[in-house]
């Protein structure tokens, strides 16, 4: 049974971060990282791959549980993939058995993780398909969910609580605009699962909403955090949060978002 939880951002098939983290944490299959879309495993789905997870299974003792991305295919279309029940999630998850460490959530579900109730929302938009595409590389056609799976993440979430959410981008209010690539045309960008998430938002109960995507290590807003190459331990998460409604005390130096206290000075207004 895994005892201890971290989560990270977007690996890319760049595991380096992990060669810092905590010594003993690498060593123990005790231990789980969570990452939060765009691992990097399931991008070429020929031998890469797969020389890509036996690196890992031999370098790492600790599980990898991703979400999915949108620079990686899904677990379904991954040759050799099962599903199986995970007593470590409370839940259904993917796996290859050749690397049983390396497990895949479902694009949306509920989780137990921890003790913590736990919602998962994979997928999102490629703002580099058309670059991608022009120069024969590797899109996946159903990177987003479709709107019968919207409908039926929406109707399975919410009015729901939980402790976290894990997203891989995030609700069309909290996007990071500053670190919007200047050479994209936003108003060619898909925005469907970012306005998704939007009115889903506003139909669960959470006390903290972690999500990658973006390229960045920052608090978004009271509760809501963008995760790129940090890692941290989910507990430790947790009592930030927990610390923050009781003293509104946050360590120095987290960076947080130029609006990060939008939300606080709305309410002081009203």
């Amino acid at each position: 049974m895994i005892k201890n939880w971290a989560v990270t951002g977007d690996t890319h098939a760049d595991f380096t971060r992990f060669k810092n983290y905590d010594k003993e944490f690498q060593k123990s299959d005790e231990n789980a990282v969570i990452i939060l879309g765009d691992a990097g495993l399931n991008w070429t789905l020929d031998e890469h791959d797969a020389q890509l997870k036996n690196f890992l299974t031999k370098r790492y003792g600790f599980y990898i549980y991703c979400l999915r991305g949108n620079h990686e295919a899904r677990p379904t279309a991954v040759k050799g993939m099962e599903l199986i029940y995970d007593e470590n999630v409370h839940g259904e998850v993917y796996i290859q058995p050749k690397w049983p460490r390396i497990r895949y959530f479902k694009d949306y579900g509920m989780y137990i993780i921890n003790g913590y109730s736990v919602a998962v929302i994979g997928g999102a938009y490629s703002v580099d398909k058309w670059y991608r595409l022009d120069r024969g590389a590797i899109w996946f056609e159903d990177e987003q969910l479709s709107l019968n799976e919207r409908t039926e993440c929406y109707n399975m979430l919410s009015d729901h609580w939980f402790d976290f959410v894990f997203s891989h981008t995030c609700p069309i209010q909290w996007e990071p605009r500053d670190l919007f690539l200047p050479s994209i045309d936003q108003q060619k960008v898909d925005k469907t699962m970012e306005v998704f998430l939007s009115a889903l938002e506003q139909r669960i109960m959470y006390k903290v909403w972690l999500f990658g995507h973006y390229h960045d290590d920052r608090l978004v807003r009271p509760h809501v955090e963008m995760f790129y190459t940090d890692t941290e331990n989910v507990d430790d998460i947790w009592n930030r949060w927990v610390r923050y409604d009781k003293a509104g005390e946050l360590d120095w130096w987290l960076t947080k978002d130029s609006l990060f206290y939008i939300d606080q000075e709305v309410n002081n207004e009203n």
